[in-house]
């Protein structure tokens, strides 16, 4: 009889065993709804806090600093994914890149939308144009809808995390929704544990936190995310193959003065990419200068199709198979995409060309020609502080807090005048005697 009984259990436990191993781990994953105010909830709890325009502590996880609008979008869908189980980056939205780029990565998905043929929901992304240049210039998190009225989480809002709402009667441009050119929607429901359902409007309590300044790092002129050259940063392994074309093919789209280039580059076999590195023979430019951005992938037999993006305006160009020509004052930032999946950046520092006027003749002739010299970096602005961000010093956190050093250093400078004209004046008084 306790045989019996004994065998009669384990017949129960390997059968319970059995029924938990069919039974799908989806059926307990986050729903849709849960993901979307999962996302919503983490950009919520982060309003409030305080980087600079260029740094932030979002920039610390990515692995580069400078705007971070798209950092802190990424940010929060990583951390989303992380408290729910699931992976969001790379899957329903990319893994790194600029607004060019995300909104190129949701096109060829058929997830981004006209903001006059879509309604957002929670936890969409949202894209801004404030130029009226035709492309996106900031990005952010949508919080909820009322009516026309759109309800945003943004980053990078003056270096700030911020609440914000877009109406038809809004200021002109941050705060109408004329300046909204377009909507990116992640597909939630392909990694989420059931199917798409309706997704609530519910408007999202956004505590600010206090802020919390971090002391800033300098930026990186071109950074690393994994281990690769000092002039690369390289996001995770990639799992889509691409079919090229027999021919290195290159078409160039450009809106206003932004540049954003895609090239499909044939290799003999097809392969997963792991890493993807990008090289200029030099970052600091002066306009009329063209460089070219180059870039390496591996396995090196690999199909690749590399993007160029740049969101800011009027600096510079980017031309077929990434040729960079620096057309104004500025600092850009270019982000290489490869098969939707890899992802590097870098900056370019663009300074005016100095040209030399001299006169040509005698008294009574007015002619003169403008002869071009080069002049060394110390001599200029925009130089300097790319040299002093190439030393380590922060050059944007120096002139934010410059009211903390200036005056003790002109005290500093009185004293060691006061000091020399004494000691002068002491050796002249000896001389006399």
């Amino acid at each position: 009889m306790k045989n019996r009984l004994k065998k009669l259990n384990i017949f129960f436990i390997v059968l319970c065993i059995i029924i938990s191993s069919i039974i799908p781990t989806a059926a307990f994953a986050a729903s849709e709804d849960d993901l979307r105010s999962s996302v919503v909830s983490i950009a919520s709890d982060e309003v409030g806090y305080t980087g600079t325009s260029s740094y932030s502590k979002y920039g610390d996880w990515y692995g580069y600093q400078g705007g971070w609008c798209t950092t802190f979008v990424l940010w929060c869908f990583n951390k989303a994914g992380k408290q729910n189980g699931v992976t969001l980056n790379g899957v329903i939205i990319p893994r790194g890149g600029n607004c060019s780029s995300m909104i190129s990565w949701f096109k060829d998905k058929g997830r981004y939308y006209s903001p006059s043929k879509y309604t957002p929901k929670s936890g969409d992304l949202i894209f801004f144009d404030w130029t009226g240049s035709g492309t996106a210039d900031h990005v952010g998190i949508v919080n909820y809808t009322s009516g026309t009225t759109v309800y945003t989480i943004e980053g990078n809002c003056s270096g700030k995390v911020k609440a914000r709402e877009y109406t038809k009667k809004g200021s002109k441009p941050y705060n109408n929704i004329s300046s909204i050119i377009g909507y990116a929607s992640p597909k939630f429901s392909s990694v989420s544990g059931s199917s798409a359902g309706k997704t609530t409007t519910k408007k999202h309590t956004t505590t600010k936190k206090a802020k919390t300044t971090k002391k800033a790092t300098a930026s990186k002129k071109v950074t690393t995310k994994k281990a690769t050259t000092a002039k690369s940063t390289t996001k995770k392994t990639a799992t889509k193959k691409e079919t090229t074309k027999a021919t290195t093919v290159a078409t160039t789209t450009q809106a206003a003065t932004k540049a954003n280039a895609k090239t499909t580059t044939e290799q003999s076999e097809s392969a997963p990419l792991t890493n993807l590195q990008i090289y200029a023979s030099k970052y600091d430019l002066q306009i009329g200068d063209t460089v070219k951005l180059d870039y390496s992938v591996e396995p090196s037999n690999t199909n690749a199709v590399v993007g160029y993006f740049c969101d800011q305006e009027g600096i510079i160009d980017i031309g077929a198979n990434g040729e960079i020509t620096a057309i104004g004052n500025g600092t850009a930032t270019v982000v290489v995409c490869a098969n939707d999946d890899l992802y590097a950046q870098c900056d370019f520092i663009v300074t005016d060309a100095v040209g030399e006027v001299t006169t040509v003749g005698g008294s009574n002739e007015e002619s003169r020609k403008v002869v071009d010299t080069r002049i060394d970096v110390s001599t200029t602005q925009a130089n300097a502080q790319s040299v002093l961000t190439r030393l380590g010093v922060n050059v944007n956190m120096l002139s934010q807090n410059k009211q903390l050093y200036i005056v003790p250093a002109s005290i500093a400078g009185v004293t060691v005048f006061i000091s020399i004209f004494i000691a002068i004046t002491k050796k002249i008084k000896k001389k006399k005697k």
